[in-house]
């Protein structure tokens, strides 16, 4: 009774991109209108250093635009807005988590389709081993290791081409 408390947070920089073996430069491919379109890619993160380090990461491909969503219930809202190609999903998440928004996204028929990989700090075995029996298309685990979220990113979105290509948009006309 009578107590007062208080805390202070030290806002922090993202942390530095570093690449842990020199990768050779991608070529920098001209945007043409119509010709590479943009595929989008949906992050649900609440940490603004995690944020930025994907930022970073996106900015490196020309070929991808970055929506971000800071929680579970904005993610899923941004997600029926925009269908991304690919969702970036935390574990982690305020209000409810990763998991439990990865399984409304699931269980919405037009939203089922899409890939989605957990970034989580939950690095152990039982932690990646749950997450993919949740069923994630994926599962990388912080620090990020660039290349194998490149690799993770890459494999997605090839797998949503490989979907949106077998579902043809002019299904009702055919029938």
């Amino acid at each position: 009774v009578g107590s007062v408390f208080w805390i202070e947070l030290v806002m922090a920089a993202a942390p530095p991109l570093i690449v842990s073996k020199p990768e050779s430069p991608r070529p920098v491919l001209p945007q043409v209108q119509g010709v590479m379109p943009l595929r989008t890619v949906l992050y649900i993160e609440d940490n603004s250093a995690n944020l930025e380090l994907i930022k970073q990461l996106i900015a490196r491909r020309p070929d991808l635009h970055l929506r971000c969503a800071p929680d579970g219930e904005r993610g899923i809202a941004s997600a029926r807005i925009h269908q991304p190609e690919v969702i970036l999903m935390d574990i982690n998440l305020p209000g409810m988590s990763g998991i439990e928004a990865m399984k409304i996204l699931r269980d919405d028929l037009a939203m089922a389709h899409i890939p989605i990989i957990a970034l989580s700090a939950n690095a152990m075995p039982h932690d990646v081993k749950k997450g993919m029996e949740a069923g994630f298309f994926n599962y990388v685990t912080k620090p990020i290791d660039v290349k194998q979220f490149m690799v993770a990113l890459d494999a997605a979105l090839s797998f949503s081409q490989m979907v949106s290509a077998a579902t043809p948009l002019d299904a009702d006309k055919e029938a």
